[in-house]
């Protein structure tokens, strides 16, 4: 009964632990990561493999999605948000690997976190000898993770920016139009183009 008690109390502690993470401490660790290998000596290519699908771990994909999609997010069948949602995180991520140069030797620094709730909003600046970029990471608890469910790159919403483009597609071509689109989109960024 002893040993039943003390393995519930680690269990407790451990649980706990991880659920303690606040918002800066689990973007610092999505960043740490990061940068360890962007700041090693590996080829860039090899830098883009080990990245790859490292960021996808810390977004609310489902989050980023809906406000992406905004009112089309109601109107879609559940095949196309599963297809929207797969292929919008790999245009996020080919963005962010395509830019891995430029994000050699920096540092972020860490400025201002405020909590509300289950949201979270993290004022962050990445420095480095050719950028100054104020770098601004809107945060939701999921499941006791603080997950990304959007970006602001000096004061341009990621979110925004895609619902607005996204969004006349849709309005155009309507789900088939902006598969083609992102499809396309995708190939032209693996290619480097």
């Amino acid at each position: 009964m002893r040993r039943l008690l003390v393995l519930f109390l680690v269990l407790c502690a451990f649980s706990a632990q991880a659920a303690s993470l606040t918002p800066q401490a689990r973007v610092q660790e999505m960043v740490d990561g990061i940068f360890s290998v962007l700041n090693s000596d590996l080829a860039p290519e090899v830098k883009k493999r080990q990245i790859s699908g490292t960021v996808q771990n810390y977004l609310g994909v489902k989050s980023l999605s809906q406000r992406t999609l905004g009112v089309y997010w109601k109107k879609a069948s559940t095949e196309e948000l599963h297809r929207f949602m797969a292929l919008y995180v790999q245009i996020l991520e080919q963005t962010y690997l395509n830019r891995v140069d430029d994000y050699s030797g920096g540092k972020v620094a860490y400025l201002k976190e405020r909590i509300k709730g289950k949201k979270a909003i993290l004022d962050t600046e990445f420095v480095s000898a050719r950028h100054k970029i104020p770098v601004q990471y809107k945060m939701i608890k999921k499941s006791d993770t603080w997950q990304i469910y959007d970006v602001k790159i000096e004061g341009v919403s990621l979110v925004r920016s895609y619902r607005s483009s996204y969004n006349e597609i849709l309005r155009k071509e309507g789900f088939e139009g902006l598969f083609k689109r992102m499809d396309v989109k995708l190939k032209q960024m693996k290619k480097g183009a």
